[in-house]
């Protein structure tokens, strides 16, 4: 008997696949007792950390434990490109999708943690599955191999769950801990957690600096406005025109990441980038809401990581009104000094922890503490000056005020929808 652990989406999509096998299972969580369970197998949910007591059940009973993600890899039969990281999944594993969809003969499945659980793609003929996966999804794989894995950076994140920075870093090298020389791992060389890892596979890294002779990959030559003179070095050199809509060096360094997984899986670079010109900002991503009297409003709401929000400054010259806050993982945001200094005239901040976090950055910044997403919309709407921006980019967790990080982002763009109709 199999024992699947949460009954959230994953769980319960999992019950539906075994219960079509006709495998016997039961579906339990943290408000079950599992004392008189004697399961083969427990599946975990992703939203299980590994402190949680069905943990300690399984080692004391010797009982394998392993994620939704395994147990799915053990039944798929396609190729997987996996991609991982602690900013950026999302974007870079739409825009692959939407690549691999366009340019490719493959029938493509896009799942895991971009919020169909990967089981899905099982029995469905698909050719090739693109996952997006989170430091929690990797933590219980044991055997799961992509074709291609890509790594986009690693900062301290997710420290609620995972106790130590060790403990999560080693969760996301999970995700090429079984490749082999077959099999391709991408790398951003700008990360000096990821410039010098060992894989049995083969290693191509992407940079906004010119890479070193002796790497393989992509990096930026050149660049004006949002568009990009890129090289692409293997055997030989290539150099690529890159035209898009995405806002910020980070978003680059998504698109150099997707280029490589296309180059290496034998696409037609000149469709690629016809795709990557055509490809939409995802919500909630430095998406641009409004300009009211000369103020322009970006909803950043997905950035829950201080190096997201640096990378949320980093997209705009100069002027800055940024609204942040919720509740803190683990992040430093004193770390953001020289860019609040340099660019941020204030700081709004809102949430939980709205205390803490102005002691970490009252000294580099005005700084105002609000009640309310309403009200903190409108002291950065009265703090700011014709050519100003106002972003929300929170970097942390939204669940003290919100549903999520989307419930966040709609409920900013309808109150600067509001502030619109009545300033506009």
């Amino acid at each position: 008997m199999i024992l699947i652990y949460g009954k959230g989406k994953t769980g319960t999509e999992l019950k539906s696949f075994l219960d079509s096998k006709g495998i016997q299972n039961i579906i339990l969580d943290d408000n079950d007792s599992i004392e008189n369970v004697k399961p083969e197998l427990i599946i975990v949910s992703p939203g299980v950390p590994f402190f949680k007591e069905i943990y300690r059940f399984a080692k004391k009973n010797r009982i394998p434990i392993i994620s939704d993600i395994e147990y799915a890899y053990r039944f798929f039969k396609g190729d997987i490109i996996a991609i991982t990281g602690t900013d950026g999944k999302t974007t870079t594993t739409s825009l692959i999708y939407d690549i691999f969809k366009s340019v490719s003969s493959k029938n493509v499945f896009v799942g895991g943690n971009y919020g169909i659980p990967f089981i899905n793609a099982v029995d469905k003929n698909y050719d090739l599955a693109v996952l997006e996966l989170s430091s929690f999804q990797l933590y219980s794989t044991k055997t799961f191999k992509p074709k291609i894995a890509i790594l986009l950076n690693i900062s301290k994140d997710h420290l609620d769950w995972h106790k130590k920075i060790k403990h999560y870093v080693l969760s996301k090298f999970k995700i090429f801990k079984n490749q082999t020389e077959k099999d391709y791992l991408i790398l951003n060389h700008d990360d000096s957690c990821l410039r010098n890892i060992q894989a049995k596979s083969k290693v191509y890294y992407f940079s906004l600096n010119t890479l070193p002779k002796d790497k393989k990959g992509i990096f930026l030559k050149d660049k004006k406005d949002n568009q990009y003179l890129l090289t692409l070095r293997d055997v030989s050199e290539k150099d690529l025109v890159v035209k898009t809509k995405l806002i910020g060096l980070h978003n680059l360094q998504n698109i150099m990441a997707s280029i490589l997984a296309a180059y290496l899986y034998g696409l037609d670079l000149d469709k690629v980038l016809e795709v990557i010109e055509k490809f939409e900002p995802l919500p909630h991503r430095i998406e641009f809401v409004a300009n009211i009297k000369g103020i322009s409003f970006y909803n950043d709401s997905k950035a829950t990581t201080v190096q997201a929000v640096e990378k949320a400054i980093d997209s705009f010259d100069k002027n800055v009104i940024l609204i942040l806050g919720g509740i803190n993982k683990g992040g430093d945001f004193s770390t953001l000094k020289d860019k609040l200094k340099e660019k941020v005239k204030k700081a709004i901040i809102i949430g939980r922890d709205k205390e803490e976090i102005k002691r970490m950055i009252e000294k580099y910044t005005d700084v105002e503490l609000s009640s309310s997403l309403e009200d903190a919309v409108m002291k950065a709407f009265n703090s700011a000056e014709k050519g100003y921006t106002v972003i929300l980019s929170p970097g942390c967790a939204s669940f003290d005020m919100f549903k999520s990080y989307a419930d966040r982002g709609e409920k900013f763009k309808k109150i600067v929808k509001n502030l619109e109709n009545l300033y506009g």
